[in-house]
């Protein structure tokens, strides 16, 4: 320093420079790493809360111009993290949105119950099954006991077919409700599962009354065909040879002859009338729908029965066979005429929820309990000259139109037939 004072303070200005340039540029850095971690955290709390639409600005740009290529790494990968995260949520979404479609769309009964026998998920077809507006909440087994006690019994059962007497839901009068039920088959399971760590029971019940009476129908047919095919084959000749008998009586003039072959001859066109009836079951076609007045059609029919019509609208639209839904009501007014020939019978014509909802109710004994779940069987009649197929007839027709049709005894006398039929 002595020898060179210029050198010296010319080397300590430098690095003193160099020193503050030095400190500067760290301080720069640091604040830079700072920010970077803060907004890592923001990003992170955001992810936490399940926002996944956060993306972090790249604002690593060193003095040069360039990029900290470090810093520059990790916040390219944060976003490419979230824009994974969101597709994959989005997709997740997606999917629960098609699932809960799917199991609100199903006629299963969906009940999914968690370890404390609180019902957590219910789909509509359960709601409607136990005519709840909401499930969610509920005791399960308080549920069971005030509204289903006919599935108590089954409580142990996981996989089986079961036979329960239940109200019908899609009766709108509560006391005819209420006092009516029906025996209706169900598939019943039950699964076992885990979900966040505790245990949960999955209950699903399946419908199978309708796909019973498909599958029964299918095979009356399928026996009324053979049945008509033998008896055709056999009373063609035998009413051949009974014509031939009696022109051959004739010419002898045997009077007992006459009567004998006159006799045949009458019991075989009966038995013709009885193949011809059962042939319209077996006959009948899928219906080939458009658009007609229902009212109307039930007007013409004022005039070949006695009831009384009542109806929402003067003109009622539906999309249907129009002679299928013709001969079901002709059928379900000749029954109620013969029930009570005195009065007259009388029609409700409602549409409600997408539904037409047609009662016919007759003032006549009624059914007893014994017969209402017989009646729909195919040769099944309680009159003496009924041959047990109108309503077969009627019930495939509503099949046939993806509608359900019930009977039951009303509280204030006299038999009601319900059909209900989609309008869509």
């Amino acid at each position: 320093m002595p020898s060179s004072p210029w050198l010296f303070a010319i080397s300590s200005v430098l690095c003193i420079t160099l020193a503050a340039m030095r400190y500067r540029s760290y301080q720069k850095s640091h604040r830079q790493n700072h920010k970077i971690l803060q907004s890592l955290s923001h990003g992170l709390r955001n992810l936490q809360d399940g926002d996944f639409s956060i993306s972090l600005a790249d604002n690593t740009a060193n003095e040069g111009g360039g990029k900290n290529k470090s810093q520059h790494e990790v916040l390219a990968l944060f976003n490419q993290v979230t824009d994974k995260l969101r597709l994959e949520k989005q997709s997740i979404y997606q999917r629960e949105l098609l699932l809960d479609k799917v199991v609100n769309a199903s006629d299963v009964v969906t009940v999914l119950v968690n370890h404390r026998d609180t019902i957590i998920f219910a789909n509509r077809a359960a709601e409607f099954f136990f005519n709840q507006k909401s499930m969610l909440g509920m005791s399960w087994q308080t549920l069971l006991n005030e509204k289903l006690p006919e599935l108590i019994p089954h409580q142990d059962k996981d996989n089986a077919i079961i036979q329960l007497l239940l109200n019908d839901n899609n009766v709108n009068d509560e006391l005819v409700k209420a006092l009516t039920k029906t025996e209706q088959s169900w598939h019943l399971s039950r699964h076992q599962l885990k979900l966040h760590g505790s245990r949960h029971q999955l209950t699903l019940l399946k419908p199978l009354t309708q796909a019973m009476h498909q599958q029964e129908l299918q095979t009356w047919k399928k026996v009324i065909r053979v049945i008509n095919h033998e008896l055709n084959n056999s009373i063609a000749p035998i009413s051949s040879m009974c014509h031939s008998g009696n022109i051959l009586a004739e010419r002898l003039e045997q009077p007992q002859l006459i009567r004998v072959f006159g006799t045949i001859s009458k019991r075989i066109n009966k038995l013709a009338e009885f193949i011809q009836s059962y042939s319209q079951l077996a006959r009948l076609s899928k219906p080939k729908k458009q658009m007609f007045d229902l009212s109307k059609t039930l007007k013409q029919l004022q005039e070949l029965y006695h009831f009384t019509l009542h109806c929402q609208h003067t003109e009622m639209m539906f999309s249907g066979d129009e002679s299928q839904i013709e001969q079901l009501l002709i059928n379900l007014l000749k029954n109620a005429q013969q029930a009570c020939p005195e009065k007259a019978s009388v029609v409700h014509i409602t549409s409600q929820q997408g539904t037409l909802s047609i009662t016919v109710r007759d003032f006549g004994p009624g059914m007893p309990v014994q017969v209402l779940t017989k009646a729909f069987l195919p040769y099944y009649s309680t009159k003496v000259d009924g041959s047990g197929i109108g309503l077969s007839i009627c019930r495939e027709i509503s099949d046939g139109h993806q509608g359900q049709i019930t009977l039951n005894n009303h509280p204030e006398g006299g038999l009601q037939v319900e059909v209900h039929l989609p309008l869509s």
